[in-house]
């Protein structure tokens, strides 16, 4: 199991005792907080992958944590459980960043549906990031080699330590270089590095001895091999083997147009390198054949190091005051700017306005300090589509320290945004039918209780269940159930106002909660459409099918004062109605005309 750690704050010692439990099949390590001040000093300690938080508690509660949290790191993962009923702290806690919500008591069920996203994102953004540090430090070897390289009379004198660097960056357990002989039909030893002891590198590599002519007919028309070692014949196994890696990269290394040699490339990993890696390090291999002719063309050089037209991320490449110089294809698909577009333009012209002066200050800040840069930005594509990407800036200093070059290699993470969101609609919202669910429901009636007690209005709830709903499920299927369901749903959609809510309450259970009701005449013209939804014609398969409905409604302030009981008072309503016959109307209150002293301006009752 990947190593991850997770957060606890919450100042119930039980609750942080169930999670604690919980978490064991996803997390290593659990830190507990017993409070947001706590919580934050402990996130600030070990930088955890995943917060879980309550929201009131001593000291700090937790949304002012996660705000505070949100400053110091804004792609941390975060979950707030509590038992939501106020609709504005909702707003709030998606507004500063929480990624995901769940209530208690605590179920392992929906424990694992909220946790196991947030886990595997956690671990593809330390993915993704591992990977981005790991070409940029490529990145940053190759241009110190091609610099470095230019210094010397003799390249040579500088290869090894070049090479080492290269290694440690590329996170290769061995690199080694061999030269061809005059016949071009062995090969020696001119340079190896290996990080296991038992390694025995050969003096000599013999192409048709070792049954290697496969391999040299492809190195001498300029193509890499690459492969892993359940990919080859015993003969290729034994020569890996040998060098004691599982997986080689060879790239051929040519000089005035001929074939020189060859640079290899191990690691223990069972599996062939990445298209990515083996573009970047075929610059290595240029390189070095440049460095052989000794030639200092400096802009192929620049080109060689810098410039990666095919890597997956894009690579863009500025001088010390910023200016564009180098871009590859990567960088064009992204953006939709073409090398002619931007060259020698600053890279503000790729600006959303989404982020202010301070987080640019901010960039700024840590690069020139550290050296580096790295996080998520929000750009524009040059047809004005709204991106976001994860960035990764390096500085390029000279043997005296100045800055020579900006780079950026960056990735479009624009739909793991998108799932985030999806995951935050999903809380508040029903999978099957896109309606309100219950935790969105107690909230907005909440709101509208106190908003009518503010200002003298009048809420309804109306509570609606299919009547005989069980045999369409049982002669049809639950497939044919659950597209009764959805057209139900759309139809009560189609007849309520905008202000208006509807919420799958339960398996076949609607419920609607009218805010701002002003006249009684308006509530009975919504509920005569909604029972005629039943008047309407599925056509299932082959069959035309229709449900019956039975409707009970409530009123604010009339029948009760509080959400809970607004909501007992619809639902027996609709028993009673259910009660005298089944698909009818029915309100809380036998005589009606009471309603006419709460503010509502009373018409005859609705006749069904």
């Amino acid at each position: 199991m990947e190593h991850l750690t997770v957060l606890v704050v919450d100042d119930d010692k039980i609750t942080t005792a169930i999670l604690r439990r919980m978490l064991d099949a996803y997390a290593d390590t659990v830190l507990i907080a017993s409070d947001g001040q706590e919580g934050l000093e402990l996130f600030k300690e070990h930088r955890p992958d995943i917060v879980l938080s309550d929201i009131n508690m001593p000291r700090m509660g937790g949304l002012e944590m996660v705000e505070q949290i949100r400053q110091l790191d804004d792609q941390v993962k975060i979950a707030i459980f509590t038992n939501f009923e106020n609709r504005d702290i909702l707003l709030t806690a998606i507004q500063i960043g929480v990624n995901q919500f769940f209530s208690k008591p605590f179920e392992a069920k929906v424990f694992a549906q909220v946790i196991q996203p947030l886990c595997d994102d956690a671990k593809e953004k330390r993915r993704i990031r591992s990977e981005l540090n790991r070409q940029q430090n490529i990145l940053h070897a190759i241009n110190e080699m091609s610099h470095n390289f230019l210094q010397q009379r003799d390249w040579t004198a500088a290869v090894y330590q070049e090479i080492l660097k290269l290694k440690k960056a590329s996170e290769t357990t061995g690199i080694f270089i061999y030269k061809n002989e005059d016949n071009n039909n062995e090969a020696h030893q001119f340079l190896s590095i290996n990080d296991n002891p038992k390694a025995k590198a050969k003096k000599k590599v013999h192409y048709k001895k070792h049954h290697l002519m496969r391999w040299k007919n492809r190195l001498k028309r300029g193509l890499a091999v690459n492969g892993c070692i359940k990919d080859y014949d015993q003969s290729k196994k034994k020569l890996l083997q040998t060098f004691q890696i599982d997986s080689l990269l060879i790239l051929p290394i040519f000089v005035h147009h001929e074939w020189w040699g060859f640079l290899g490339i191990g690691n223990d990993n069972k599996q062939a390198l990445s298209d990515t890696d083996v573009e970047m390090l075929s610059t290595v291999s240029s390189i070095i054949g440049s460095a052989i002719n000794n030639k200092r063309n400096l802009k192929s050089l620049e080109m060689s190091s810098a410039v990666f037209k095919h890597t997956m991320d894009g690579v863009l490449i500025t001088d010390s005051e910023n200016k564009i110089m180098h871009v590859n294809d990567s960088f064009s698909d992204i953006t939709g700017y073409t090398a002619q577009d931007v060259m020698g333009k600053n890279p503000k012209i790729f600006k959303s306005g989404t982020h202010d002066k301070y987080f640019y200050d901010q960039m700024w800040d840590k690069l020139t300090e550290n050296g580096y840069w790295q996080g998520e930005i929000t750009n524009r594509r040059k047809d004005g589509e709204i991106y976001i990407e994860w960035l990764s800036v390096n500085t390029i200093k000279d043997k005296n320290g100045d800055i020579e070059n900006f780079i950026g290699i960056f990735s479009d993470v624009t739909h793991q945004r998108k799932d985030a969101q999806e995951h935050a609609y999903l809380a508040t919202h029903d999978p099957l039918t896109g309606l309100s669910n219950r935790l969105l429901l107690n909230d907005r009636l909440d709101h509208a209780i106190h908003h009518a007690a503010r200002f003298n209005k009048c809420v309804a709830a109306i509570f609606c269940d299919l009547d005989n709903f069980k045999p369409i499920n049982d002669t049809y299927g639950h497939s044919a159930g659950d597209t009764i369901l959805k057209h139900v749903a759309s139809a009560m959609r189609d007849v309520l106002r905008k202000e208006d809510t509807v919420c799958r309450f339960g398996g076949d259970e609607f419920v609607i909660l009218i805010e701002e009701l002003d006249n009684f005449e308006y509530l009975q013209d919504i509920l005569k459409k909604v029972h005629q939804i039943t008047e309407k014609k599925f056509k299932i398969e082959n069959s035309e099918l229709s449900v019956a409905m039975s409707i009970g409604a409530a009123i604010y302030p009339k029948d009760a004062n509080t959400p809970e009981m607004l909501l007992k008072c619809a639902d027996e309503a609709m028993y009673r109605a259910k009660n005298s016959g089944k698909n009818r109307i029915s309100f809380f209150q036998n005589d009606i005309k009471v309603y006419a002293n709460n503010n509502l301006t009373y018409l005859e009752p609705v006749n069904i």
